[in-house]
Order: structure tokens, then sequence, then C-alpha cells
């Protein structure tokens, strides 16, 4: 299709009379533009870990954006004002990636690593490996709120993390995990 016969300003205005069709031609024009902006930031930051798709995606977050806030009166072009934010948001994105922020959300930990290693080593073999049928065993003894604590610390959250992401009290995260681990203590003597 011969997208420069196709004038931005009337596709804006049926989008926002809620065209779905207008909508999809927007996007498949500037897809191009979203895909040669993807590959750049890709390429320029390939130590960051992020997958190609994912700035596509937020490529895609970006010219929503445009489409939404593009103002006719501002006298700008649409397409200057899309590489704007694009341009904006890309570098907003990877300034998000290097702090750090979201490195916690970003790992996993299997469920073969070893189990509590970062409890206080208490009379219990913590060299023990757990296999993923295992730790869902040791889930499903637990009410609702242990079973949350339990696997977010399982997977390396702090404490403090936790609190924060459950909106709980600190002291009622230290009290949850030392209650799981009394819960599991006693399954595991009773299994041996």
């Amino acid at each position: 299709m011969n997208y420069k016969s196709i004038n931005d300003y009337e596709v804006l205005y049926m989008i926002r009379e809620n065209s779905e069709e207008a909508k999809d031609l927007m996007y498949e024009k500037y897809m191009p533009i979203v895909k040669n902006m993807a590959s750049t930031f890709y390429k320029l930051n390939k130590n960051l870990g992020v997958e190609y798709e994912d700035y596509i995606q937020e490529g895609l977050i970006a010219l929503n954006k445009a489409i939404y806030t593009y103002d006719e009166k501002k006298d700008v072009l649409f397409f200057t004002y899309f590489n704007n934010i694009i341009n904006k948001h890309f570098n907003s994105y990877i300034r998000s990636l290097k702090a750090n922020k979201h490195t916690i959300l970003n790992q996993s930990v299997r469920c073969s690593d070893i189990f509590w290693n970062a409890l206080e080593k208490e009379n219990f073999d913590y060299d023990k490996i757990i296999v993923e049928e295992e730790f869902i065993e040791m889930k499903n003894l637990l009410d609702v709120e242990l079973s949350c604590v339990f696997e977010l610390f399982f997977n390396g959250f702090s404490r403090k993390e936790i609190s924060k992401l459950l909106d709980i009290p600190i002291k009622a995260v230290y009290s949850r995990l030392a209650k799981t681990k009394r819960i599991l203590r006693d399954n595991f003597k009773k299994a041996i």
C-alpha cells in the first residue's frame, strides 16, 4: 500500500472517532519506523539483556501515546511529533533498565537452586536441592498469606522487598517466614 497518499490528520481524526480500521492503518504505516528504532536501540544496548520484541513493544506504546496526545494546533507534523515521542520513550526505557530498577523482577531463580539458602542456617540441611514438584508440594502446605511470602522469598526477594510488594509490615514478613519455616520443618520431620 502506498502510505504517502494517506493523510495522517484524516486518519487521526478517524481514530478519535473510534475507528479501529484507522488505528490499524496508522500502526501499519508507522511500523517500519518502530522496527527501525527498535533495531537501533537493541543494537546499542545488547548488554541489557532485553529482547528485540520488547523494544518493538515499547515502540508501539510510544506510537499509541503519540496518536492519542498529538495536537494539530501545535503546528508540528505528526511524523516529527512521533519521532520525538519514540526517542524520548526509548531513552527513558533504557535509563530505567540501566538504573537496575527492575533487576529483581527480570531475574528468575530455578527451583533446582539450593533451598532457603538465605535463611539463618539453623539445624536444617540447606544443601538439599528442591525440584519443582517438591516446591509445589511445600507451597500447598501453606495458606495463601504464607505461600505468597514463601514464594517471593524463595525467588530471591529480600524481606524488605516482600514487605513493599505485598504491602504488609516487615514484621509480618518475618513472622510469616518463621511460621513457614516451622511448618515445613515439621512436615519434613514427619516425612523422614
